[in-house]
């Protein structure tokens, strides 16, 4: 259940990842969980990649939020160009990324730590030097 609705996360079959409700489902390509997983057993990809989609739809009312504000804030600064839009719509993106991890990291900290234990940290901040650049450029674009 996601807020009263049914919700449903599906990993694969394949490449593609599916994540909605009700009668809405998303199927996506999984780059995000692609790059943190890497180096990791079937069941840890599988069950943290579960665990990160079903963050976006436990983050999405805040992520709808955020967007909202971003895109008052372009409006109300005359940042309303195709180009600042598209900016503030990616950086957007990369902050409700940001949500889910946070969430896939919240939901069981110990355990995602031990999954990572011998895992290089690279592909994980590569992911966070990413999403953070890109959140911050939507801010500089909204406010300069």
């Amino acid at each position: 259940m996601w807020f009263g609705v049914n919700a449903t996360v599906t990993i694969g079959p394949g490449f593609m990842h599916h994540a909605g409700f009700g009668k809405i489902s998303v199927p996506h390509p999984p780059v995000i969980n692609w790059l943190l997983r890497q180096g990791l057993n079937e069941n840890a990809r599988y069950a943290l990649s579960f665990t990160h989609e079903f963050g976006h739809l436990q983050t999405m009312p805040l992520a709808v939020l955020y967007t909202g504000v971003m895109l008052a804030l372009a409006s109300i600064t005359r940042h309303t160009g195709l180009i600042d839009i598209i900016i503030v719509l990616i950086s957007t993106h990369a902050a409700w990324e940001i949500m889910a991890e946070i969430f896939t990291i919240a939901d069981d900290a110990l355990l995602y730590r031990k999954h990572y234990e011998e895992i290089t940290v690279i592909p994980r901040v590569i992911f966070w030097i990413f999403t953070g650049t890109l959140t911050i450029t939507g801010w500089i674009v909204t406010l300069s």
